[in-house]
């Protein structure tokens, strides 16, 4: 009954609590370099650059509406790995179907207008292996693995998504990774022809962005129109590859700028060219000729 003489204590309101960082999506930086080259940089290296939905729209963003003068965009991660895929602390507390290998992720990459180069180091896990796989050219560290752990979480891949890993990792290969938990090493990346290049892990980017500098440095009428016409062979989509040939051969063009230098050459060089030409594609066709069918 005493305790009715006293006023009771009080309370402040308990404020909520902070946002976990590790909750956090993994930053994007983008920087346009003056030669053509755009970097995309995922920068959660302690959390492994995980991929929230607002990563991806970040990159996707930063393709679609490049800085003016990009003509290549190189894609790398800070920390030990590439990317370890989705946020699966993310997916937890929102649509977890909109986010885990949804098929409109990264369809602006497969879109872009510019060659995409992919600098791979470390794990690259699930979401992070279709970033990778949306890029033109990769090029991978020699400790470098890729994995799809698509059975052990209890994942079923999206029709689109499935066709992506087919295209580039082929059947058989997609199987043993989806199916089996195959983890491809960076050997045998490059030996499939996912990885074009191994460099060391500490020249890892200097590579990437060196790759990117001479791509620049190309028509970027004849880069955007090969890469096209690529997509038109694979089934990516549909365009007049024919018509982007012929606009190659326009006056003022780079190729017939080519043309016309070669022309200027004086004979001796332009035949001491020719010859050397002719050398390789006859030693060319006589290998050919000696391969065990």
């Amino acid at each position: 009954m005493f305790r009715d003489f006293f006023p009771k204590r009080l309370r402040a309101p308990r404020p909520a609590p902070p946002r976990h960082p590790l909750l956090v999506s993994t930053p994007v930086r983008v920087h346009h370099h003056g030669n053509g080259v755009t970097e995309l940089v995922l920068a959660d290296g302690p959390r492994r650059n995980v991929l929230g939905r607002s990563t991806i729209s970040a990159i996707e963003e930063a393709v679609s509406s490049p800085p003016e003068g990009t003509r290549v965009i190189v894609i790398y991660s800070e920390g030990p790995d590439f990317c370890a895929g989705y946020d699966l602390r993310e997916a937890a507390e929102g649509d977890a179907e909109s986010l885990i290998a949804h098929e409109s992720n990264f369809a602006p990459l497969r879109r872009s207008q510019v060659p995409i180069i992919a600098a791979l180091q470390g794990n690259v896990i699930g979401g992070g292996l279709e970033l990778a796989l949306a890029a033109d050219v990769r090029i991978a560290s020699p400790e470098m693995q890729m994995s799809i752990p698509a059975n052990r979480l209890g994942l079923v891949y999206s029709r689109p998504g499935v066709r992506l890993l087919v295209d580039e990792l082929g059947e058989s290969m997609t199987r043993a990774m989806l199916l089996a938990g195959k983890v491809l090493d960076a050997q045998e990346a490059k030996s499939s022809g996912l990885v074009a290049e191994i460099s060391e892990h500490e020249e890892l980017v200097a590579d990437a962005l060196a790759l990117g500098v001479t791509m620049a440095s190309w028509s970027p009428e004849a880069t955007a129109g090969n890469r096209r016409v690529l997509d038109v062979v694979v089934g990516r989509l549909e365009d007049d590859a024919e018509a982007l040939r012929q606009a190659s051969f326009l006056p003022g063009g780079r190729l017939q700028g080519s043309i016309s230098r070669f022309a200027q050459i004086p004979r001796t060089r332009r035949q001491r060219a020719v010859a050397r030409l002719t050398r390789l594609r006859r030693r060319s066709e006589r290998k050919a000729a000696t391969s065990p069918l």
